[in-house]
This record gives structure tokens, sequence and C-alpha cells, in this order.
């Protein structure tokens, strides 16, 4: 993590400064370290660079290393994974980034946010549109730390700090971030608190953007979604969540329908109607 972000970091429960106590540093990088909450005293550590404030049990990550290396090696660098999407696919899939890429600002004293980063497909697109501090939040230690490896290999990792947490209790001050973006990270179960979240930690006149799935009414996914919680579901849903967080100047667009045609995943289940979206907001 880089020295600079340190001062932006509180305790997700009880939102009060850490005292640090860094074990081994760079110049610009703190790459082993401890937190302390000075209010409920409680623990969070730096590993490897990654600041943890969600389990990062070293018995899961060997367990998950070596199927997201495959993932990275196979398809993130050499951007393979785009020969499973048709042209049609693709051009809305540009179309949906070029949406949560306008929120970012180039200027070098800006500070932009991407929770539910997964491994870097999205992230990747993020770094050259600013030349300023670039967070990446992820729940998973696993992915965290693949992410990393993938960063260092394009060279792409060095205005770029990955924090391992919950988007839903987010480890930052209050209004420190100029923008804030989530690709499909809204796809997650119970993420209505993720944007609240997103809004608290935004600067005033900062803006949100996110994209995500939704599915047709009625449908096996629609029902097997609303299941597990989760709630952008139709975009009456989407933007009354924006609403909801005191969003002002809310967009929202379509970038693509059609069918699901990969057999065998959760969501969206095969045949299902989906729909790409995208929204944006400001505080």
């Amino acid at each position: 993590m880089r020295i600079n972000i340190t001062n932006h970091l509180t305790c997700p429960t009880c939102r009060i400064k850490f005292l640090f106590s860094i074990h081994k540093k760079t110049k610009e990088r703190i790459i082993e370290g401890e937190l302390k909450c000075e209010k409920c005293g409680k623990k969070f550590y730096i590993k490897n660079e990654i600041a943890c404030f969600a389990s990062c049990s070293k018995k899961q990550f060997e367990k998950d290393a070596q199927k997201l290396r495959k993932v990275t090696t196979e398809q993130e660098i050499p951007q393979k994974w785009m020969r499973f999407f048709s042209k049609q696919e693709l051009a809305a899939l540009k179309r949906e980034w070029n949406f949560l890429l306008s929120v970012i600002k180039k200027d070098k004293s800006t500070i932009h946010l991407d929770f539910a980063t997964g491994t870097g497909r999205f992230l990747r697109n993020i770094i050259p549109k600013t030349k300023g501090e670039i967070v990446a939040l992820d729940n998973g230690y696993s992915t965290c730390q693949e992410l990393q490896y993938f960063l260092k290999k394009i060279k792409q990792y060095n205005r770029v700090s990955i924090i391992c947490a919950d988007a839903r209790q987010m480890p930052f001050r209050n209004g420190i971030f100029n923008s804030v973006s989530s690709w499909h990270g809204p796809d997650e179960p119970k993420m209505k608190n993720a944007i609240k979240e997103a809004k608290r930690v935004l600067k005033k006149e900062g803006y949100f953007a996110a994209s995500g799935i939704h599915y047709q009414k009625r449908s096996e996914s629609f029902l097997r979604a609303k299941k597990h919680g989760i709630g952008f579901l139709t975009k009456e849903m989407t933007v009354q969540t924006l609403r909801a967080a005191n969003f002002r100047k809310i967009e929202y667009k379509v970038f693509y329908k059609g069918r699901w045609h990969e057999k065998g995943d959760y969501l969206p289940i095969f045949n299902d109607l989906y729909i790409i979206y995208a929204v944006r907001g400001k505080k």
C-alpha cells in the first residue's frame, strides 16, 4: 500500500483513525505493518503491501492461487477473454466502460476508488485515465494477491494501493475520493450498503458510477438473484437505491440486451434474458 493512503484509513467499525506500526517499507510503500484502532483497540494488518480488513487466510489463498493464476496468465494479461464475446457484446462493453470512466479526473491531485475490483479487467482501463492515486478494494485476499501480480506483470502497479475489505463497510474517512466506480459490483448480494458507503467516502461534487446485470422479471435468474438478496434487478430498483443514498443528477443507461449463452453458470442461468446497465450519480 502506498504510504500516502494511510492517512485516509479508519477503523471500519468506529470510524476512528489508526495507530500505525510499520514493520517493513520502501520509500513509497508499506510492505508489512499493523493498524490499531485508537478507540476499540482492534488490530488490522498490512501483508505483502495489502491492507487487510477482511479474512487474509493463507490456507484460502493457497487453495485459490492456482485457479486464479491460470485465469490471469491465460486470459487477463494477453486479454484473450475477448474471444468469448461477440462483436456486438464487445462494442456494448466499450460503451459501458466509457460511461464508467467518464467520472474519473485526470489531475494528479485526485484519488479514485474502484470497489469489487476482482482480478483487474476493468481496473486496467482506469489507470491510463488519471495521473492521480487509485485505490482498488476487494473482499477476497486471494483475489487481491492475484490483482497485485497482474498489475506488476502489465507494469501498471505504480499508483495503485490494494485494500482487502468489504465494500459495505469501507475502512476510509468521509469525503476523501474524487470519484468511485464499480464494474458489476452491484451484482453482489446486499450491495445497497456499498452504494451508501460510496456516497460517504466521496468528496462533495464527486461522482459515483457502477454497472451490473438486470434479469427479466419472473425468470429463473430473477428468482435466484432475489433469493440471495441481490436488489439490482430492475431500472426502478437501481435508480431508487441511488436516490435513497441522496445522489443527484442520476443517469441510467442500458448497453446490452441478450440471452446468456454460457452453460453451468449460477447467474445468469443459461438462455435467460439479461440486460447490462450502468448508472451514475453526483454527491
